[in-house]
């Protein structure tokens, strides 16, 4: 028998839901973000993407509590980096 798709997610998935996430993509960008500086001297943003939300639960929190609010992760490696 094949797998259930709850076999196939993978720990950026769960880790995501444990987190609070809404996707794993929130984690991309959190990286992109530290990396690239993505979000200096943004106060305002408009996100024209679809569900399921995480960049913008991503942006939000950013803009809120500013770049402290990390997950205390270390990218390195993620981006080639």
């Amino acid at each position: 028998m094949g797998r259930s798709s709850k076999d196939k997610r993978d720990v950026y998935y769960r880790l995501a839901k444990e987190e609070g996430w809404r996707a794993r993509s929130a984690f991309k960008l959190l990286q992109l973000e530290e990396r690239f500086e993505l979000f200096r001297g943004v106060r305002r943003a408009v996100d024209l993407c679809a569900a399921p939300g995480s960049w913008s639960q991503v942006l939000s929190r950013r803009l809120r509590w500013g770049p402290s609010m990390g997950t205390g992760r270390d990218w390195d490696g993620w981006l080639g980096g």
